[in-house]
């Protein structure tokens, strides 16, 4: 087995910081078994890029019905003191593993409010990157046999590489799991096996496997809500593959046995449901300040509700308050209406 190559690319400081890098690689290698020798390198200059990190550390992920609304949205928000943005991470809710009747495999599907986003992605989804957000995948099961618990492992495999395609064509920054609306069959069928948490851990696994760089979350609800025990990958902990399990609304119990060795950071906990009014309340936006935790999720975020004003920005508000000590400022030219 080879080592590992380190290699340190310093940027140009006059560049503007989004350029793409092309380095030949060239090697010799003393052995009749190698068969590369010659290697194209690409480093994408982040350098300039804007951080949304807070001083404390803390997290807000903002899942965003696409169907419903504009993911620019996510930029009228920023905090007076720190001057960084509130949301940190940009979940699109939803795409779908669905199954393809004609070649017996899962495929990813995408529905025409994702597609519309995917392909003008310099419009929708460019300028949360240019501030330092990261854009996350959602899958979600879509009403037929398919699911994300309930493929084998060579399915998993093979999805996770279908996954991995999409975040690089879409500059997409990795996937979060939802294990809803499936329609899971009896006696299993063909090219599947019986739908469990483990067969949940498995696809994470592998597409965490298939793209390192990329982050893999969870939603602690179905069957990705508990990958410890026997559910668990032998020998693997979900510390080692999930970078983030997001609690269902309001929930904020422990997860040390939900994900073996996943970090109390990557726990994030009381999540809000914007549409419906579940909001957390200051002592449980306190206790993530205060206990170590990654932060919360704020599911279906949109200004253009008629619940805005008073309900949804005055959680906005809460989150800023206690969870950051911070003020909330909101910039209403950069709310934006559904467009497409």
């Amino acid at each position: 087995m080879s080592s590992a190559v380190a290699i340190e690319v310093k940027p140009n400081p006059a560049s503007s910081g989004s350029e793409t890098y092309v380095i030949p690689l060239n090697s010799t290698v003393p052995s009749e078994n190698s068969t590369f020798d010659t290697f194209m390198l690409f480093v994408k200059d982040m350098t300039k890029i804007p951080s949304t990190d807070k001083p404390n550390g803390l997290k807000v992920i903002s899942c965003m019905e696409v169907n419903d609304t504009n993911p620019l949205n996510n930029l009228a928000f920023t905090l007076k003191n720190s001057g960084k943005l509130l949301v940190d991470e940009v979940i699109l809710f939803s795409s779908n593993i669905n199954y393809n009747e004609t070649t017996g495999k899962v495929v990813l599907t995408h529905n025409p409010n994702v597609t519309h986003l995917l392909q003008n992605k310099d419009k929708y989804l460019k300028p949360l990157k240019d501030r330092g957000m990261k854009v996350i995948l959602s899958v979600l099961g879509n009403h037929d046999r398919s699911g994300v618990a309930n493929l084998s492992e060579q399915a998993a495999k093979e999805f996770a590489q279908e996954l991995k395609a999409t975040c690089l064509a879409y500059d997409l920054d990795g996937v979060f799991f939802d294990d809803e609306y499936s329609a899971y069959q009896y006696p299993v069928p063909p090219g599947f096996v019986s739908p469990s948490n483990q067969a949940a851990a498995r696809l994470v696994y592998e597409t965490k496997q298939a793209m390192p760089d990329k982050k893999t979350m969870v939603y602690v609800y179905g069957r990705t809500n508990y990958f410890g025990g026997s559910s668990a990958l032998p020998g693997i902990p979900a510390g080692q593959y999930v970078d983030y399990a997001l609690h269902d609304y309001l929930q904020s119990y422990s997860l040390t046995n939900n994900y073996p060795e996943l970090e109390r950071s990557g726990w994030f906990l009381s999540s809000g449901e914007y549409a419906r009014n579940y909001y957390p309340s200051p002592t449980a936006l306190r206790n993530i300040k205060t206990g170590g935790y990654g932060g919360t999720m704020i599911f279906s975020l949109d200004p253009n509700r008629s619940n805005y004003s008073f309900f949804q920005l005055s959680a906005l508000r809460n989150i800023a308050v206690y969870m950051y000590d911070d003020e909330l400022v909101v910039d209403n030219s950069k709310i934006y209406k559904k467009d497409w």
